[in-house]
């Protein structure tokens, strides 16, 4: 019995892993948006060049997920991306962050979700791992957080950002 539990052990890291089901959770903010419509402002020019960085930012990494929230300045920030992986936008809400997260997390798969300034850092907090950013100005739109997930439990946040910097940040 000891042997067949080596066994396992070593074909387990012989194959560089593969019983550990590691993937990445990115979140972060829209592009930079219009002052209107004030309901449902779209992206500026400067925001459309920021889904085009945030589609190379992701170039070479895998993704099997992408997230947006049912607004235009998200849908927009998230086409590119969608565009270059072939992935279909999923639209979540606001009001169900925990059960969304969840979810997410559950999938097991590397996933981007667009949000918003305030629910960004909100989602931050459901994986009840350390972070700094505690607010996000309206003009900083350079975020990017990295949940890493080892075997559907979350483990690491790591702050970092995309793109040219936000104004605030030069």
């Amino acid at each position: 019995m000891k042997f067949l539990i080596n066994t396992a052990f070593l074909f387990c890291i012989l194959s560089f892993g593969s019983c550990l089901q590691t993937n990445e959770i990115y979140i972060l903010r829209h592009a930079e948006k219009t002052a209107e419509p004030a309901n449902d402002p779209v992206l500026t020019p400067e925001g459309e060049v920021r889904a085009e960085e945030l589609k190379d930012y992701f170039k070479e990494k895998k993704i099997n997920a992408l997230f947006s929230t049912q607004r235009q300045r998200t849908i927009a920030t998230a086409t590119p991306l969608s565009k270059s992986k072939d992935l279909q936008i999923q639209y979540y809400g606001n009001d169900t962050l925990p059960k969304f997260l969840q979810q997410v997390i559950r999938l097991k798969k590397n996933a981007v979700i667009v949000g918003h300034s305030n629910t960004s850092v909100v989602m931050l907090g459901h994986f009840n791992l350390p972070y700094t950013v505690k607010y996000i100005p309206e003009d900083d739109y350079d975020n990017l957080f990295i949940i890493k997930v080892k075997n559907g439990k979350p483990t690491q946040i790591r702050e970092t950002t995309y793109g040219a910097p936000s104004p605030l940040k030069k």
